[in-house]
């Protein structure tokens, strides 16, 4: 596969028309080009606004100069050059968030995949960029990419999230500008080794033999296949993507793949593996149980012992309920209030977490379970550690949608935004999708009309549907249709619930999850 890695110059200035000239630059380097000498041409970090600094103004000139430069840097790779292209940008996704993200490309000058940087600059927070919340990889005509943006590369765990999806070529804008070259060298080689991948990294020419630009490509050997060092322009190379590092398994061992060696050997517990975990859970069979609100037929319902008999049970989903306290704690609890379920009394909305977590949440299962505490959903998150995913039903979304943004943060900051959804009714649902769009919801609005359910699931880009047991086969076929996951609320018993999944359930609710394990594929059970 033959590479093309630009290094334009840094603008001279942080004005609109310094950065207008290197976006012009970059144009005229695209179109020296000729068609067929590359497959894959990968541009800088920010390539959308170069250089400029103060927010209004980036932000400004993205929307507008910036939107027009990607237009035309993907149309070259459509209409002239049939190559994939990648550059990095600072764009607007829904919900008003601005996103560092990576575009990738086709030969038909259409997006196939993007990355939202997930460890941002301070300086960054402060233009008011958000952070992504999970590695990307993607795979295109048998070549899995990856992404690494920057501040990345500081943070070698996340490059064995990448290694751990069996990524090929790991794309790298960059937009390094004080970092010396001699660091910028030894993280591309270690990361390149680490992960078994090839680095792509392109940059900006700093006129600096010490600091900042380097673009460069690393091979999984860990060696610098080329590099233009300080050198404005651009860079060609031809790889083989799929080559890999083989070597002895130990000495006077026989030959084996490096990464292989090291899946082999490594030891995933110590190592809190979530990528690994989360797609297991993710890719498992269906049909699936969701025990409702833990193991609640023999545990403190809404609890941490509750939660933990799911995992013991190797049910891969747990179903809880969330509330937020006076002082904005995220409370698990079904009821909106604390008098069914513990030994006190009052509203968890006018109530403080300190108050609430004094009560006892298992006294009225038993003098046994006496000590059993009311968790906060930090908690549950620490508990269940990515080994089970989470429906999150939300009763009410707080004042401004408060909860539900808490709780989409504390997805995103524990990288797992796919393992877990988000359920409730119309608000919460809104909220959801304009705060976090990629993290899934699950309708439950209108349960009493099926259809209706249905239609506002699809409005509001819900990935699952939450039916109750009036259930149709007909709302269940419509609902398929449309690729939605059927949930079913709720069945405690295993015949009762096998005739739900044969009309196309594909994930039941229960409090019983022990008795309903033979539902699951051997596998899982």
């Amino acid at each position: 596969m033959k590479i093309t890695v630009f290094q334009p110059p840094y603008p001279e200035a942080a004005t609109p028309q310094a950065a207008a000239a290197c976006q012009v630059i970059m144009c005229h380097q695209l179109q020296t080009i000729e068609p067929g000498e590359t497959e894959l041409v990968v541009l800088p970090e920010y390539a959308n606004a170069p250089g400029l600094t103060e927010q209004e103004t980036l932000l400004q000139f993205a929307r507008n100069e910036g939107e027009a430069f990607v237009q035309e840097v993907a149309s070259q790779g459509d209409q002239r050059l049939k190559a994939l292209i990648a550059l990095g940008t600072v764009c607007q996704r829904p919900g008003l968030q601005w996103v560092n993200r990576t575009w990738l490309f086709g030969r038909d000058g259409k997006a196939i995949a993007w990355y939202d940087k997930t460890h941002l600059t301070e300086v960054e927070r402060g233009l008011g960029v958000t952070a992504g919340s999970e590695p990307v990889v993607i795979e295109h005509n048998g070549i899995r990419f990856g992404f690494a943006v920057c501040f990345d590369f500081y943070f070698p765990a996340y490059f064995e999230a990448l290694a751990a999806q069996s990524v090929d070529v790991i794309l790298c804008p960059s937009y390094q500008r004080s970092e010396s070259t001699a660091r910028i060298r030894t993280m591309c080689q270690c990361r390149a080794l680490d992960s078994g991948t090839y680095i792509v990294r392109s940059s900006y020419s700093m006129g600096s033999e010490d600091k900042g630009g380097h673009p460069l490509i690393a091979s999984p050997e860990g060696t610098i296949l080329a590099s233009r060092r300080s050198e404005p322009g651009a860079m060609t190379v031809d790889i083989d993507p799929h080559a890999k590092l083989v070597k002895p398994a130990s000495h006077g061992q026989p030959t084996v793949e490096y990464r292989a060696l090291i899946e082999l050997n490594r030891h995933p517990g110590l190592y809190r593996p979530y990528v690994d975990q989360a797609q297991a859970i993710i890719g498992s069979l269906f049909p699936r149980l969701s025990a409702h609100r833990g193991v609640s037929h023999v545990c403190p319902e809404n609890t941490l012992p509750a939660f933990g008999a799911v995992i013991a049970l190797g049910v891969h989903e747990i179903e809880l309920d969330l509330w937020m306290s006076a002082d904005g704690i995220p409370v698990v609890c079904h009821d909106p209030s604390v008098d069914r379920t513990t030994d006190g009394e009052g509203t968890i909305t006018e109530m403080d977490w300190a108050d609430i977590q004094r009560l006892d949440a298992g006294i009225k299962l038993g003098l046994g379970w006496s000590g059993v505490r009311v968790p906060r959903f930090e908690e549950v998150l620490d508990a269940i550690d990515g080994r089970a995913g989470i429906n999150i039903h939300i009763k009410e979304p707080g004042s401004e949608g408060r909860l539900v943004r808490l709780v989409c943060d504390l997805l995103r900051a524990r990288g797992l935004p796919q393992m877990h959804y988000i359920a409730g009714d119309e608000p919460v649902l809104e909220v959801a999708l304009n705060y976090a769009p990629e993290i899934p919801r699950a309708c439950l609005a209108a349960q009493n009309e099926p259809h209706r359910m249905i239609r506002v699931a699809e409005e509001l880009a819900c990935t699952r549907v939450q039916f109750g047991r009036n259930a149709t086969n007909e709302a269940l076929r419509y609902a398929r249709d449309l690729g939605l996951i059927c949930n079913l609320f709720w069945s405690d018993e295993l015949t009762d619930a096998q005739e739900y999944v044969e009309m196309g359930v594909d994930v039941v609710l229960t409090n019983a999850a022990h008795k309903l394990r033979p539902l699951l594929s051997p596998s899982d059970r």
